[in-house]
């Protein structure tokens, strides 16, 4: 949204310069993007003149003589230009002034007569370069009136973000008010006087009430369309909208003043003389104003007339009913929409305006009406002709404002300042917002503008905004975050990618939006985000095609995130997938991966799921190379755990090994069944480091060998009584599994 500082000075009263109102713009919450100044390039000496009369310099062929009007007096000018004629208006710099081109204007004799200023072309004036010669300016130009007032410089244009929420800060009166609230100074909405005569034959029919809550609709006969003025015009380019013809630019520019669109027809293009919303029908070829050519479909609104479409609703009109230079009689439409479709129709048609960027967002319903009255008045007053009685006003249901109470308490405990229920009250009103009780808390009726105010909290940011952030004092937070049920769940998912992690897995993060899923969004941001993911999976194969192609074929992936069912209910997944060499760091080993690898890491991770192949033949028609294994499962809800901590040990430990010759039948778990019942108190771990088969170890037998760690809490143990644990531990192992002790 851009806007002008003196435009905006025209309705509130401010004394802040240009940087001190983005300081205060910004300070308040709305973020000024960039700040431009007009001025500074053109000298304040040069100023509007009008040419009164031009002879032939008596002793140069190529320059001439004229006498020229500068609004106080005539002077006398040398001049060698040849596109002008007597009457025309140009910029003339006065004597003293100086030229961006580095001299000064003086008061000299030129070939023998004197030159009491200079008339200017555009590039002597630092303005992109026109016809060659001089600046010729329109009829209405003001003599005397200083050249940059005139075009616009020395003025400041102002760019400022948006956010969806404050639909409001889209028009100069919504700015304004922002900054009556913030300086206490009262908000001065334009006077409006329309001269009324004849009837209003206008007939409006709003099949689809629930797509267009309110229309209404104004004659204004006998216009004649021309050039805007130049104030509208130079007002219109500074905030880079183009000049069209005086009816077009009213709306406009009253789209800007008031952030409501406006559209006006040509009425006598209007067939049946009736205006009718209703629903496009599948296949309707529609042009808009832009000549675009486009094909509409039943969810789509248009305002047409008793034959055909002659505006896309909310986003821009058509070509069969534009104002021309032909146009007598107007048609003025001001419309509320609702805002998902219009964004919908113009997602689709790939159509965007300034009014569907306004629609999009939310209008105020309620100010339509003086948007109408504002814009006929212009044009009655730009373009001539006669307003006809009344306006047609077609509104669906009563419009009914709603209500929001805000505890005086609760503003001072939320921000941890005192602030005054005066202060507060005032801020409010300061903002349009009407006080309709008070005491302990205030209520407040909530205009249609500010459709971001719901609840409390609301209402205590706007005295934040107001108030200002910076009287919000600094503290500290507390030292211990307080415990919740989240940091269980967190903690929880931490440990699972901790898991895998070690387990040699890559996390993968993939787009909830998908092209294809049964939950559809009904507004897609792109065809290839339509839908909510149902499953975690297909992300995942498809991050292991997108390595696959990179030559990257050894591959442990697993995702963690949310999974949206038909009914929208969401719930959170974990996604694993495998494919490649089971080891990758030993170029000699090349066993792949299969379903026993997978179980392996659901049974390490204390989860169960259904485990998916994708054999090899199959993967390579999927551009993958080997086998996958996939399982995707509903990560069950955190259990707190409860965590034990002991001291580290004060005293060395004492480690032995112990190496066993048994049955290849025997596990390792009996072995480790067997030393736990042993209960060798200075036993404290048990490690199985090795495995072999093969000579001398006897053909169906294998060798498990084991590092025992020895260590007593109150004292260092002696080598004799680590042998002696050690022996015992021989003993208690044999005793319960046929083995054989491997010695050497």
């Amino acid at each position: 949204m851009k806007f002008t500082y003196n435009w905006l000075k025209q309705y509130v009263d401010f004394e802040w310069s240009p940087s001190e109102l983005a300081e205060k713009l910004t300070d308040a919450g709305i973020e000024v993007e960039d700040v431009q100044s007009l001025g500074g390039k053109i000298p304040e000496q040069v100023v509007i003149a009008q040419i009164l009369s031009s002879e032939k310099h008596p002793n140069a062929d190529k320059l001439s003589v004229c006498r020229v009007n500068d609004g106080t007096m005539e002077r006398q000018i040398v001049c060698g230009a040849k596109n002008y004629k007597v009457g025309d208006k140009v910029p003339l710099a006065l004597p003293g002034t100086a030229m961006a081109a580095g001299f000064t204007i003086k008061e000299s004799k030129l070939r023998g007569v004197v030159s009491q200023g200079m008339m200017c072309s555009a590039e002597e004036l630092g303005l992109p370069k026109g016809e060659d010669g001089l600046l010729i300016l329109p009829a209405d130009a003001p003599v005397g009136k200083k050249f940059a007032e005139y075009i616009g410089l020395g003025d400041t244009v102002f760019d400022i973000e948006v956010t969806p929420n404050r639909p409001d800060w889209l028009s100069m009166i919504g700015i304004a008010r922002e900054v009556s609230a913030l300086t206490g100074n009262p908000l001065k909405l334009p006077e409006i006087a329309i001269t009324e005569s004849g009837a209003n034959d206008v007939t409006v029919k709003v099949e689809t009430p629930e797509l267009c809550p309110r229309y209404t609709a104004r004659l204004i006969r006998g216009v004649k369309i021309g050039p805007p003025p130049a104030w509208m015009k130079s007002l219109l380019d500074k905030v880079g909208m183009r000049s069209i013809n005086n009816v077009v630019d009213v709306t406009n520019y009253v789209l800007l003043e008031s952030g409501h669109p406006l559209h006006a027809f040509d009425y006598n293009l209007i067939r049946g003389r009736q205006v009718i919303v209703r629903r496009a029908v599948n296949g309707e070829r529609y042009e808009a104003i832009d000549g675009s050519q486009h094909e509409l479909s039943a969810e789509m609104l248009v305002i047409a007339d008793t034959e055909r479409a002659v505006a896309l609703a909310g986003i821009m009109g058509g070509k069969n009913s534009e104002i021309s230079d032909a146009t007598t009689d107007v048609l003025l439409e001001a419309a509320h929409f609702h805002p998902p479709n219009i964004r919908k129709t113009s997602k689709k048609l790939g159509l965007v305006s300034d009014s569907s960027y306004r629609f999009e967002r939310g209008t105020d319903i309620e100010g339509l009406v003086w948007a109408s009255n504002r814009a006929a008045a212009l044009i009655q007053q730009l373009a001539g002709g006669q307003v006809a009685t009344g306006i047609v006003d077609v509104l669906a249901k009563p419009i009914e404002r709603r209500r929001v109470t805000c505890r005086y308490a609760q503003v001072n405990r939320l921000l941890g300042i005192e602030v005054p229920p005066a202060t507060v009250k005032k801020i409010f009103v300061g903002l349009g917002l009407n006080v309709v009780s008070d005491g302990e808390a205030v209520t407040v009726e909530v205009p249609s503008f500010r459709v971001d105010l719901e609840r409390e909290a609301d209402l205590i940011e706007e005295v934040c905004r107001i108030h200002g952030v910076e009287k919000v004092p600094a503290k500290m937070l507390p030292a211990v975050a307080q415990v919740s049920e989240f940091d269980a769940q967190w903690d929880y998912r931490a440990r699972v990618r901790q898991v895998l992690t070690a387990l040699g897995f890559h996390e993968a993060l993939n787009q909830t939006m998908v092209a294809e899923a049964p939950l559809r969004l009904q507004n897609p941001l792109t065809s290839d985000m339509g839908a909510l993911r149902a499953s975690l999976l297909p992300g995942l194969l498809q991050n292991l095609r997108t390595n696959v192609s990179r030559h990257q074929f050894d591959l442990k992936l697993f995702e963690i995130g949310r999974v949206f069912a038909v009914d929208g209910t969401e719930k959170l997944h974990l996604g694993l997938a495998m494919t490649g060499r089971r080891t990758t760091g030993d170029w000699q080993r090349t066993e792949k991966v299969d379903y026993l690898d997978l179980k392996g890491v659901l049974e390490e991770l204390g989860l169960t799921a259904e485990i998916q192949t994708i054999p090899a033949v199959q993967a390579r028609k999927m551009d993958l190379r080997d086998e996958v294994v996939l399982a995707e499962l509903e990560l069950p809800a955190a259990q707190p755990v409860e965590k034990h901590y002991r001291e580290l040990p004060k005293f060395p430990a004492i480690q032995r090994d112990m190496a066993l010759i048994v049955d290849e039948a025997v596990p390792h778990g009996a072995i480790m069944d067997a030393i736990a019942a042993a209960q060798n108190k200075h036993l404290e771990r048990v490690e199985l480091f090795d495995i072999f088969r093969g000579d001398p170890v006897p053909p169906g037998k294998k060798s498990l060998a084991y590092s025992l760690t020895f260590r007593a809490a109150d004292r260092t143990l002696t080598d004799a009584e680590a042998n002696a644990a050690h022996e015992q531990l021989k003993r208690a192992v044999q005793r319960a599994v046929q083995c054989e002790i491997r010695e050497g």
